[in-house]
């Protein structure tokens, strides 16, 4: 017969498992090939694009794909060489399980000229292992940005509620996007709980290349990272929905969990340089905390961000999503856990955004959005 469900136990080892990120899980143990992946869903009342509201926005009805962690799904696997060295591989593609498409959006014409996302945007790499000399990748690889953003705050990857990735990745002034494809990328072994990792996006004729370092410190309850990135690659299509500009950013994050309470907090900047017709030289200061309480079978989930330039922007027309002179986003909800795997949550979010737009003349524009909604995420 089995045992009662020990509640506190499952949520504890859940929580473990998604201190680092549920997304970004850990190669297979064992060779051989691995199917893996997540799906997604909320329903709710939503207010203004992810990119930020603005004074024309109007609440609709929606269910949303990704609430708390983008869908997707993947084969990953590994293959021990020998000598403690081992290929491994991964292979893996966004969906929108609303609808049944797969990438994150719709190809976008030009002005805005987006790509749709191909099969395997999020994930397309071969690579060797070593626990004495670390890992090196090759092929399409997320960001060591994106990473230690996803790590070190209490909504892990979600580009829906998640306040610090709202203001960093989505209609910020940073491009890139969250993966770069191209890339070779080094990751060390730990050492004493210190590691790094270096990653460099060849250009291919497409502008300059891009490059990013990351170190990161973890042991006992206390965590702290610090990631840099300079972006001159320029694609002919921009999957990362901004623009065409060079940007250099850095992102300072720390945590400590108090076991009561775990909390987490990132200062960082993003420079928008322009590009070498246009040249700018736009400063954007980014911060933001979070925290994660245990309660019951679940988590309290809080945190607040703010995006803010001192520096002129160029005017965007009011129908264009807020905040390009400061965004500040706030979310509380809670995410109670019905296994290891699966788990349901409640969000609501309050979006403010102050924008400079036209027509002439230039006027600013303050706006204000509330969203909330109730899902479900399964990992298998």
């Amino acid at each position: 017969m089995k045992s009662p469900l020990n509640k506190s136990a499952l949520v504890a080892s859940a929580l473990a498992a998604f201190g680092t990120t549920s997304v970004h899980a850990q190669p297979a143990t064992g060779p051989g090939l691995q199917l893996y992946g997540l799906v997604d869903a909320a329903v709710g009342r939503f207010e203004g694009a992810a990119a930020g509201v603005n004074a024309l926005d109007r609440p609709i009805g929606k269910l949303e794909s990704g609430g708390m962690s983008t869908s997707h799904w993947g084969v990953r696997g590994n293959e021990d060489l020998g000598g403690g060295l081992t290929a491994t591989f991964e292979l893996s593609s966004f969906l929108r399980n609303d609808s049944g498409a797969s990438g994150r959006s719709d190809a976008l014409p030009a002005p805005v000229n987006v790509a749709a996302d191909p099969v395997f945007s999020r994930a397309a790499w071969v690579g060797l292992a070593h626990p004495g000399w670390g890992r090196v990748r090759l092929g399409n690889v997320t960001t060591l940005l994106f990473l230690n953003s996803i790590t070190s705050n209490a909504f892990g990857d979600s580009t829906v509620f998640g306040p610090l990735n709202l203001v960093t990745f989505i209609g910020a002034p940073l491009t890139g996007g969250t993966g770069w494809a191209n890339s070779v990328v080094y990751d060390s072994p730990a050492w004493a709980g210190f590691s790094l990792s270096a990653a460099h996006a060849l250009s291919e004729g497409q502008g300059g290349g891009n490059s990013a370092l990351r170190a990161a410190y973890g042991q006992g309850p206390f965590a702290a990272s610090l990631a840099w990135q300079s972006v001159k690659k320029n694609p002919i299509t921009f999957a990362d929905g901004t623009s065409p500009n060079d940007t250099r950013a850095w992102q300072l994050a720390a945590s400590y969990d108090f076991t009561a309470v775990k909390v987490f907090a990132h200062l960082g900047r993003i420079q928008n340089r322009g590009t070498a017709t246009a040249p700018l030289d736009l400063g954007y200061r980014v911060w933001d905390v979070s925290a994660a309480v245990p309660i019951g079978a679940g988590r309290l989930l809080v945190g607040y961000a703010s995006r803010r330039t001192e520096d002129a922007v160029g005017p965007v027309p009011a129908t264009v999503a807020g905040g390009n002179l400061q965004r500040r986003v706030f979310t509380v909800g809670y995410d109670y856990f019905l296994s290891k795997r699966t788990d349901l949550y409640l969000m609501a979010l309050r979006d403010s955004t102050r924008t400079q737009t036209l027509p002439a003349p230039p006027r600013v524009l303050e706006a204000q959005g509330t969203s909330f909604a109730l899902g479900m995420r399964h990992r298998f």
